[in-house]
């Protein structure tokens, strides 16, 4: 792993760092061959679940923090027939790894296992974990789904 191999690393160098010995082995950054990235901006957290679910949460993880992942569903209320749309930041996930999504409507999205389970691109599907509703604290999905109380969420 990376990590065995970095920390040897560092342990092997870390005394001609810190006695300024490294100083003579350091190379000068050729300027011609940087880049710049882009700024993030807001725009780029919406989730789009046309995307695999690994890329999703990979960007998950990426945005943390600032500026967060965002999504919008619809909340469908069964009994009223009335629905509604809510936006959700996402704040934890993981890869679907269970080869069977439940049935239902392509964009029907299920509660299992303590997650809500959004199906994705490619027949994939990404569990999300922990959700914050804006103004709200975050909650994990299973307070989340029992406060739906019986209603349907989509993903849009």
């Amino acid at each position: 792993m990376l990590i065995n191999v970095g920390s040897k690393l560092l342990i092997h160098e870390l005394p001609s760092i810190l006695d300024g010995s490294a100083r003579s082995k350091a190379q000068v950054q050729d300027d011609s061959k940087a880049t710049l990235a882009p700024k993030i901006t807001p725009e780029e957290s919406w989730m789009s679940f046309t995307e695999e679910a690994t890329v999703l949460h990979n960007k998950v993880r990426a945005f943390a923090g600032w500026p967060g992942t965002r999504a919008k569903v619809s909340v469908h209320d069964p009994r009223s027939g009335q629905h509604s749309i809510i936006e959700l930041k996402i704040i934890t996930t993981r890869v679907y790894r269970n080869n069977k999504i439940e049935g239902g409507e392509a964009d029907d999205v299920f509660f299992t296992q303590g997650s809500l389970v959004f199906p994705c691109g490619r027949g994939t599907a990404l569990e999300v974990l922990e959700i914050q509703l804006p103004g709200k604290k975050v909650v994990n999905a299973t307070a989340f789904w029992n406060g739906l109380r019986g209603q349907k969420l989509k993903k849009l």
